[in-house]
């Protein structure tokens, strides 16, 4: 699709046009709604008569303002609403940059009561600025209005003249608006998704004014696991006081790429200690591939060089200081790789890519900071792609291992094009501070690779002691894929400096402190540094509770004790998105048990249960071994499908209905023999 120039020819008619227009918006709150749409607002905590959101932008100087104001009318239904929604909520900024400010409580009386800004905004002594606000609004009841204005502005850059616009909230409303205004000299361009309505345009020798409406929205619940923009409408804009200038790939890669991975060279005396340390891990193998020589320098980094949060001071060191210093940021990561590449004479190019829940990648609509993943790719010596992302503060990255929020996701990847070999001035951000300029570059739209091996496999061998009521575990844990690369990471956030010993302690986090299986001790741990990256663990434990003696004779094990399993929700019956999981997986779970004597399980009449529908799987198994003085349990629980329908969620309850419903059976053993 191409870009839009909003630029119409207006007459003499276009301010009142204009006046026209703004009046038709202030009382659209007295026109008549739809009855049905009423009549659902009604039944809601509160909702939106009207909802007003207006944009200007004045350039100041080299640089620009951006004054947003604020305005809308909420009725309140009953005394929840009144608990959710009485409050002024400003963050800190917002409070700290205010213009004017105007609440009131239309009581259903007719009297108006005004809340004296006086009292909300009070500065403490040792503090020159407000803190973020959380104010009561006073004298809301059911059925009272609360009408807000509020004004506040913020001074931007030229790459900040843009904004995403989603006029979804999670109340009703029966009109929401949103306006940009700014002079002609700002060309405005916009793209709408998801069947965003085409604005209303007006523009003439002095102004441009744009509106953004939708009327009769429903509100929407939080649901973390929802991505709004893949399914409601947005709309993005952007303004260029350029009216010719386009965006183009070449941009994103000199501006936004160049800026986080071009090597700096201003600590010369470091760049002898950056080769000394290439060479040395190279070592014997300077006559192998240069493909191979990077896969050791790679493995030297994940192995040997912590990774740290960004420090002020070191942001113009080289790779020389931070090699020497052993350890590395999120932005050096990026420029040591980049140095690396090209010593070697590996051609790379630059990835721009979204995670899943931001919405699809646009390719053709480009704006800075679109992408909230930078990371490089090259070719291999088969001629196979390879993704290398960097390190971050709490994780280290495999080669060909991404973030799972990337899984099966577009992106855009850009190589370079240089029509002479690369002047060592453009290698390195040196003293003029200048980054390196590409001559072309490739564009090329990929979509992401996904793990199909997406498995968390936990096996117990369990000796149980009848006398001390306990059982000794030995156990196997073994993940991979995508939950690998998220389990690990997860690990390291909690606890980055340790890593097999506090193993276990971060899983129990993960899965909540009510797991009865306690892990005492992690004897080995193995990682697989290539796809599907499986993570093995040997530890022993125990069973922290439940097992029980009703007699002599007859012990008493809960499933719930023993069964552990990472279910997804089903319980958002408000919530009108689906679940947009990064992937698909199973979680597998088998228990041992070897008893001093032979056994007999009483009344289980559910030794076998093997369900399916088209969203997920559960298999659970209960069987007798080893000359009947072992009990077998096996149970396994699949997600299928990485997209589940809102109208699709009874499925996913069904599923974990039967979990359920397994998990609450009770064990009852009978010792023979004893």
């Amino acid at each position: 699709m191409s870009l839009l120039f909003l630029k119409l020819k207006a007459n003499k008619y276009c301010i009142l046009w204009i006046t026209f227009l703004l009046s038709t918006s202030v009382f659209a709150n007295d026109s008549i709604p739809d009855n049905k749409f009423l009549e659902y607002c009604k039944k809601q905590d509160a909702y939106f008569l009207y909802s007003y959101t207006d944009v200007t932008y004045v350039k100041v100087w080299s640089r620009y303002k951006r004054l947003i104001s604020i305005s809308n009318k909420l009725v309140v239904n009953n005394s929840a609403g009144v608990d959710k929604f009485a409050f002024l909520n400003l963050s800190e900024f917002v409070s700290n940059n205010l213009k004017k400010i105007k609440i009131k409580t239309l009581k259903a009386d007719g009297t108006v009561i005004e809340l004296d800004s006086s009292l909300v905004f009070q500065r403490n002594s040792n503090n020159k600025k407000f803190g973020s606000i959380n104010y009561p609004i006073p004298g809301v009841e059911p059925g009272d209005t609360i009408e807000t204005s509020y004004a506040y502005s913020e001074y931007i850059n030229k790459h900040e003249l843009m904004d995403y616009v989603n006029l979804d909230s999670n109340i009703p409303s029966l009109n929401t608006e949103y306006t940009v205004r700014t002079n002609p000299e700002l060309a405005l361009r916009y793209k709408p998704y998801n069947n965003f309505p085409e604005p209303q345009v007006i523009s003439n020798d002095t102004l441009t004014y744009c509106v953004f409406k939708m009327e009769k929205i429903k509100g929407l619940s939080e649901n973390k696991n929802a991505c709004k923009p893949c399914e409601l409408p947005y709309l993005y804009y952007s303004l260029n006081d350029d009216k010719n200038e386009v965006r183009t790939w070449k941009d994103v890669y000199n501006q936004e790429f160049n800026a986080i991975t071009q090597p700096v060279l201003l600590d010369s005396e470091k760049s002898s200690y950056y080769r000394r340390w290439k060479r040395n891990v190279i070592g014997e193998a300077k006559d192998s591939s240069k493909y191979y020589q990077f896969e050791l320098l790679h493995k030297e980094i994940q192995d040997n060089i912590k990774m740290e949060s960004v420090k002020v001071d070191e942001l113009i060191k080289s790779s020389g200081y931070f090699l020497k210093e052993k350890h590395l940021d999120p932005l050096s990561i990026r420029r040591l790789y980049r140095q690396l590449l090209e010593d070697l004479g590996i051609e790379y190019s630059a990835v721009f890519a979204r995670s899943k829940q931001s919405g699809p990648i646009d390719p053709y609509y480009i704006r800075y900071g679109e992408y909230d993943h930078i990371f490089f790719a090259y070719n291999n010596e088969k001629g196979s792609l390879n993704l290398l992302y960097p390190n971050d503060e709490y994780y280290k990255y495999q080669i060909n291992e991404i973030p799972t929020t990337l899984y099966n996701t577009k992106a855009i990847i850009v190589k370079p094009y240089l029509e002479g070999k690369i002047k060592n001035s453009d290698k390195f951000i040196n003293y003029d501070l200048k980054l390196a300029e590409v001559d072309s570059v490739n564009v090329t739209v990929v979509e992401l690779p996904g793990m199909h091996n997406n498995i968390l496999r936990q096996i117990y061998f369990g000796q149980v002691n009848l006398k001390e009521k306990s059982i000794f575990f030995k156990c196997n844990f073994s993940i991979s894929g995508g939950l690998s690369t998220d389990l690990r990471s997860f690990f390291n956030f909690l606890n980055q400096n340790k890593e097999a010993n506090d193993f276990y302690d971060a899983l129990e986090e993960f899965e909540g402190k009510d797991a009865a299986i306690q892990i005492d001790s992690v004897i080995s741990t193995h990682l697989k540094n290539i796809p599907p990256f499986n993570y093995n663990v040997k530890a022993h434990g125990n069973l922290r509770e439940g097992l029980s003696l009703l007699n002599d004779n007859i012990i008493s094990i809960p499933l719930e004790n023993l069964i552990q399993h990472n279910q997804i929700e089903s319980e958002l019956d408000s919530v009108d998105l689906g679940y947009y999981l990064d992937y698909v997986f199973e979680d597998y779970f088998k228990v041992m048990l070897n008893f001093p004597c032979e056994i007999e399980v009483l009344g289980f009449d559910g030794n076998k249960i093997d369900f399916k529908n088209d969203f997920g799987e559960y298999l659970f198994d209960l069987k007798m071994g080893n000359n009947n003085t072992q009990l077998i349990i096996e149970s396994n629980y699949k997600i299928i499908k990485d997209m589940i329908p809102k109208d699709e969620y009874k499925q996913l309850k069904k599923l974990n209905d039967i979990l359920r419903e397994v998990k609450n059976k009770r064990l009852v053993i009978k010792l023979n023999d004893l």
